[in-house]
């Protein structure tokens, strides 16, 4: 959590130079969430917030942060994923990613760096990833892709896949919806999946998912 809480201040505070001189793009979206896992058989309901930034911070540096975090009756959930890319060539980038998942006796940190490709078409983009964990370099690696379709002139889908390969093998999926009421304002909904299993693959540790909505605004 607490790399995850530095890469996240870094991102803010890129952000807020990069504002000031007019060269960073964000969207930025706040959202309601309803929580569901199970951990071997043991379930856990919950709500809480979800919250999500994407942009540029200059032509060549992109990045994604999206937390979420909620309670279980005492029980605390929190789960963030970031990554920062820069472009070296306009499809090919740099990649430092950060994730983090805690819930109960379930406790995950990994951050990784590697390389990216990048395909832009009219209405759509793609990202294809793979990294490997900096404190075990090429041995445990993270890799999957985003998907960015824009569905209309003010509607976009957003569809992610990424598994980090490690101690605990973690797998998410995830789909958000967002459709713009303005140039600026819009309304997302989306649908998250977690499931983390052992080294051998065998026993599911966590399995859940996040479904949550709410408003995103373009600066």
């Amino acid at each position: 959590m607490k790399k995850i809480r530095i890469l996240a201040a870094t991102l803010i505070l890129a952000c807020s130079v990069s504002l000031a001189y007019s060269q960073a793009t964000v969207q930025g979206s706040l959202s309601y969430a309803s929580f569901n896992y199970d951990i071997s058989g043991t379930k856990y309901t919950g709500d809480g917030g979800a919250l999500s930034l994407q942009g540029k911070l200059s032509q060549n540096i992109l990045y994604d942060l999206d937390i979420y975090d909620g309670k279980f009756d005492d029980i605390v959930f929190q789960n963030s994923e970031g990554s920062l890319t820069y472009l070296v060539f306009p499809n090919i980038g740099i990649d430092m990613l950060g994730s983090q998942i805690k819930l109960a006796t379930v406790k995950e940190t990994d951050t990784s760096v590697g390389l990216s490709y990048h395909l832009y078409g009219s209405s759509m983009g793609i990202k294809v990833f793979a990294a490997s964990d900096i404190n075990n370099y090429g041995k445990f690696y993270t890799y999957g892709t985003n998907f960015n379709l824009g569905i209309s002139s003010n509607s976009n889908l957003l569809l992610n896949y990424k598994t980090e390969d490690r101690k605990q093998k973690v797998t998410t999926m995830d789909a958000r919806l967002t459709y713009g009421l303005s140039s600026s304002l819009g309304l997302n909904v989306g649908y998250k999946s977690t499931e983390t299993k052992n080294a051998a693959g065998t026993a599911t540790v966590l399995k859940g998912n996040t479904t949550y909505a709410g408003l995103s605004y373009r600066f």
